[in-house]
């Protein structure tokens, strides 16, 4: 069956990224890109996972949010007045054009997270958006540079194989660092995947070096094992928790490894990531024809 919903996590504190979360968003942080038009520009984080998406076939979001949260929203929010204003100033751009043409096209749902439990209770807070669907699920704060085929390959696993998850991970230096999974390799329908048998958040004792990329598919079954998660060692609610509890009660989890180099995880979740990001979507902009429409050309 084929996946259009995704579920977009918004609501994390960004505290390694203080003091300039006070501010803004991490979500909302700029990316260098080159537009329909061939011009290099800066997008949010957010935006170019929405267009990304949008390119593999998803038309419903849900975005969750914080409390108190406006700046996303409002992003994604192009008043008739405002356009008409840029218009008029000869303002309007081709990039704003392209936005507003996704936005008349797709449905975003915003829910919120009342306080911070941790990236497994954020998801739950989509169930309703979910009801019963097969969804993506991709974290707000990271971005898969030229990663259209990364995620044609994770829904064509999922789609094709049926599994109740299927979880794309990357070779990491420091798996202490990540959420990390381990299982026997596999090759279905043509495809080499890991079969998870195991999964835990920021191990002290690594079981491998496969760490989580946060973009996932999920069966709706996921919802009822997160809704009995309880907090782990962290304090929160980690997804890593509610998909191990699928694996327990014998639900198959395939792993997608990322083709590294060829696809990038750029995430902006603090200073180090986001600078390093920051240049990596710079070389790759400027390593592109100036023709080039994609966001992720090489």
């Amino acid at each position: 069956m084929k996946i259009e919903k995704c579920v977009i996590t918004a609501a994390g504190e960004g505290s390694r990224m203080l003091p300039l979360t006070r501010g803004i968003r991490k979500e909302m942080l700029p990316l260098v890109t080159r537009g329909p038009d061939g011009q290099i520009s800066l997008k949010p984080v957010i935006h170019l996972i929405l267009e990304e998406l949008y390119r593999v076939g998803i038309r419903s979001f849900c975005i969750v949010v914080r409390k108190s949260e406006h700046m996303v929203k409002d992003y994604f929010t192009l008043e008739p007045s405002y356009i008409k204003y840029l218009i008029g100033a000869s303002k309007y751009s081709v990039e704003l054009e392209e936005l507003r043409r996704i936005l008349a096209d797709v449905n975003i749902e915003f829910v919120k997270q009342i306080l911070p439990n941790g990236f497994g209770d954020a998801v739950l807070k989509a169930r309703k958006f979910v009801s019963g669907d097969s969804f993506l699920l991709h974290a707000g704060d990271g971005y898969l540079l030229n990663g259209v085929p990364a995620l044609e390959r994770l829904l064509r696993v999922h789609t094709t194989l049926a599994p109740s998850a299927t979880v794309l991970t990357r070779v990491v230096e420091n798996p202490r660092a990540y959420g990390v999974v381990s299982g026997t390799h596999e090759v279905k329908g043509g495809e080499e995947l890991l079969r998870v048998n195991y999964l835990v958040e920021k191990p002290e004792n690594p079981p491998s070096n496969h760490g989580l990329t946060a973009v996932y598919a999920f069966g709706s079954v996921l919802m009822d094992a997160l809704a009995g998660v309880r907090p782990g060692r962290t304090g929160e609610i980690e997804l890593t928790d509610g998909v191990m509890e699928m694996v327990r009660t014998g639900k198959t989890v395939y792993a997608v490894e990322l083709d590294e180099p060829k696809h990038k995880w750029l995430s902006v979740g603090s200073p180090e990531n986001y600078l390093r990001s920051l240049e990596i979507s710079r070389l790759s902009v400027e390593g592109s024809p100036a023709h080039a429409s994609q966001s992720w050309a090489k």
